[in-house]
């Protein structure tokens, strides 16, 4: 997402994207560099942290009752990772917008 979020801003754009990085001073250089890594990172560690969840409540389980009970939590677990992917995906999106439109 970071690279898409890059290069469709800097295709729309131009070298004038990069000016966003030093707005409003020089000084802010690291800070701004620093907000486009973290926003990709941040999604991918919901992501992982959601998934990594759901599997290891399937694990408890199956372990605790092996038959009965983990069926429906897995059909729950697909449940709430396609609310994740929604969200991914929106958030992706606005990121996007966000990059391309540029600071008012």
């Amino acid at each position: 997402m970071f690279l898409f979020i890059f290069v469709s801003s800097l295709s729309k754009k131009g070298l004038a994207y990069f000016g966003k990085y030093i707005q409003p001073t020089p000084i802010l250089l690291p800070i701004n560099i620093l907000e486009d890594f973290t926003k990709s990172l941040s999604l991918s560690f919901r992501l992982f942290g959601n998934i990594l969840a759901d599997e290891l409540v399937v694990v408890v389980l199956v372990s605790l009752v092996p038959l009965v009970v983990p069926i429906p939590v897995m059909f729950l677990g697909l449940f709430t990772s396609g609310i994740q992917a929604l969200i991914f995906a929106t958030l992706a999106a606005a990121y996007i917008g966000e990059s391309m439109e540029g600071h008012h």
